[in-house]
């Protein structure tokens, strides 16, 4: 089943906005519409009950793009759904009335509406190389159940902050502002009231995003946890996760 989350994909300069105003359930995960590869690799890994996309930008070639690759994915409960806006509210609408025409109290967008270039076969190439390569690490380094942060912690990595998406015994996921490599062995602390707990990890997959509303870009990173930090590593995450699991995709 669906897990407890529901992943948006806006504009960056409505990204704020939705986020304080339009209702979902569960825990609000963003993404640029700049940033599509992360966005699918989110969606492969958690399951969301909600896949909320801005109305204008679902019209879009590329937005018709991402929601063909997307729509696999929500066979196991997942909805997709438009964000409208309505007097400096963000609410969702269903799909509907074919993709050449969503109507909503202030939107309507049709065939003739101007439309932004449809990306090249090697844009959409290197965005599903990406989503693959996630899928590959998901599958290959989730051995025990994933757990959501509760609260935002930071992370120390190769000197350099990031931090803390969710989490296991075995790994974790990151959004590290220096640069990190698949494969490349680092040293994690893991920031906690009193103390840190310092483990080492090498790194699974590791993907670029530079949202046009940040200044400095970043990497969201896929970790494998090394040595034997299990029993401490479970501890923390009693501590600062969510008590239920991330649902796994189900094949």
């Amino acid at each position: 089943m669906p897990s407890d989350v529901s992943i948006v994909v806006a504009d960056s300069s409505k990204l704020a906005v939705i986020r304080d105003s339009a209702s979902l359930p569960g825990r609000m995960m963003p993404f640029a519409s700049t940033a599509l590869a992360s966005a699918i690799a989110s969606i492969q890994a958690y399951r969301p009950k909600v896949i909320a996309i801005e109305a204008i930008f679902a019209e879009t070639s590329s937005g018709v793009s991402f929601i063909d690759q997307i729509e696999p994915m929500t066979r196991g409960g997942s909805s997709i759904l438009l964000l409208v806006e309505h007097d400096g509210q963000w609410t969702t609408v269903p799909r509907g009335g074919g993709r050449n025409r969503i109507q909503s109290p202030r939107v309507a967008v049709t065939a003739s509406e101007p439309r932004i270039e449809k990306p090249s076969p090697q844009a959409v190439a290197a965005v599903s190389n990406v989503a693959a390569a996630a899928q590959t690490e998901i599958v290959s380094t989730r051995r025990a159940p994933r757990f959501l942060v509760r609260d935002q912690i930071d992370v120390i990595v190769e000197n350099g902050h990031a931090s803390l998406v969710d989490m296991s015994v075995l790994g974790a996921q990151i959004v590290s502002g220096p640069v990190l490599r698949p494969k490349q062995k680092i040293k994690v602390d893991l920031s906690d009231a009193d103390k840190t707990l310092s483990v080492f990890a090498h790194v699974a997959w590791s993907m670029f995003e530079k949202p046009p509303s940040q200044a400095e870009p970043y990497y969201r990173v896929g970790l494998e946890f090394t040595g034997a930090a299990q029993q401490a590593l479970e501890k923390y995450r009693q501590r600062h996760c969510a008590d239920k699991p991330i649902v796994p995709r189900t094949r």
